[in-house]
């Protein structure tokens, strides 16, 4: 199998698995989501790095992870680390989540530049979380009142007495209030972002990222992830490879026409080394409509790997139609490199490129695109024109 996430440095397997959670206002409902973290002098480490982290390796480039402050100035985190901002207020890309990190957060909401921006965005954006002390931020803007809502326990105290409209719960690690998720101190932002990842692109994803972060959580049972789906769903998420497909075998027998038991089903068989059997089960799956980012993914790797290399082109195609990653680009390239196609694929590069790719060395490696790296075209495109 292709270790594509390489382009990203995401070092999740390709199978990464996702949910059918999605937005239902949007009409690309797996398009990549632009999450900004909030920094500023003070800011706690952890509380910024964890959902950094989560975000980052969640979904193999469906989050766009970028920090903003309030100026392009550098911050000092907990007198140790010296960040530099991705963006200042004033020009940072419109985000779909917003993540305010707690520790001197009393810095930040002096800003008026800052906290005006907060609360432009978090009234029209898709989710914002706060972690730690973090909350005093979106209470502050009166965002938190009448809304349950968790901090750090020894803010707890301060919470309640500064803003006694906000509902404050204790002893949980976060706290979901529709548009707008909590978290408890430090530690607890990796919580509060592996449930954000959960609710938005399913257990799979959620679940996979933790494995990978090797952090202790899993999905609780649901109407949705039943004991025995959840018993499969491990197994797959663990690679114990045989137990997986045996599970979802049975599964499959009994909801023929599950596309997400098939979807799990060909990804397992995949992972077995059973290339010919995953491309029937995954085209199912997508023949019941399931256009999920991991589906296609998977699908389009196994026709890679069997050299079905112009139904490759079109599942990577429709991936990047879908979700419009950076890494969902490469693979478009690669499939239409195998077959010639410069100029497509010197097309699909730049979109690659544009969308932030950057891995020159990947890709002059990459035996996909020896027809295409011979091209001036190729040069330009990292900007190596001689």
């Amino acid at each position: 199998m292709r270790r594509i996430d390489a382009v990203l440095k995401i070092f999740l397997p390709l199978v990464l698995a996702c949910g059918l959670a999605a937005r239902a206002e949007s009409s690309r409902p797996w398009a990549r989501r632009n999450v900004a973290i909030v920094v500023y002098d003070g800011v706690e480490i952890l509380d910024f790095a964890g959902p950094t982290e989560v975000f980052t390796a969640a979904g193999n480039g469906s989050f766009r992870v970028y920090t903003v402050a309030a100026s392009r100035a550098p911050v000092l985190s907990q007198g140790v680390l010296t960040v530099h901002p991705d963006f200042s207020v004033e020009d940072s890309p419109v985000p779909d989540i917003l993540v305010l990190p707690g520790g001197q957060s009393r810095g930040f909401t002096r800003s008026e530049a800052g906290m005006s921006w907060v609360r432009k965005v978090a009234a029209r954006n898709e989710l914002s979380m706060s972690v730690c002390s973090g909350a005093f931020i979106l209470a502050q803007l009166g965002l938190l009142d009448g809304r349950p809502a968790t901090t750090h326990w020894g803010a707890v105290p301060r919470l309640r007495a500064a803003f006694p409209r906000v509902q404050v719960k204790t002893d949980v690690r976060f706290v979901d209030a529709g548009r707008i998720v909590t978290t408890a101190g430090v530690s607890a932002g990796i919580d509060g972002a592996l449930h954000v990842v959960q609710r938005l692109l399913g257990d799979d994803v959620a679940w996979e990222t933790a494995r990978y972060m090797q952090y202790a959580w899993e999905p609780h049972e649901s109407a949705s992830l039943p004991g025995p789906a959840k018993e499969a769903l491990r197994a797959l998420v663990f690679q114990d490879t045989e137990r997986a497909v045996t599970l979802l075998s049975a599964q499959a027998a009994r909801s023929p026409r599950d596309p997400v038991v098939l979807s799990r089903l060909g990804r397992a068989r995949l992972l077995r080394g059973e290339t010919k059997a995953a491309i029937k089960t995954l085209e199912s799956a997508v023949a019941l409509g399931d256009v999920r980012p991991l589906t296609l993914a998977a699908l389009g790797d196994a026709q890679l790997a069997s050299h079905a290399n112009a139904a490759a082109e079109r599942t990577f195609a429709e991936l990047f139609r879908e979700r419009g990653a950076a890494v969902d680009a490469y693979q478009l390239a690669s499939a239409q490199g195998r077959q010639g196609k410069v100029d497509a694929a010197i097309a699909s590069l730049g979109e690659a490129v544009a969308l932030g790719f950057r891995d020159q060395g990947l890709a002059d490696g990459d035996a996909d695109l020896r027809t295409v790296r011979g091209d001036p075209r190729y040069a330009r495109l990292f900007g190596q024109d001689h």
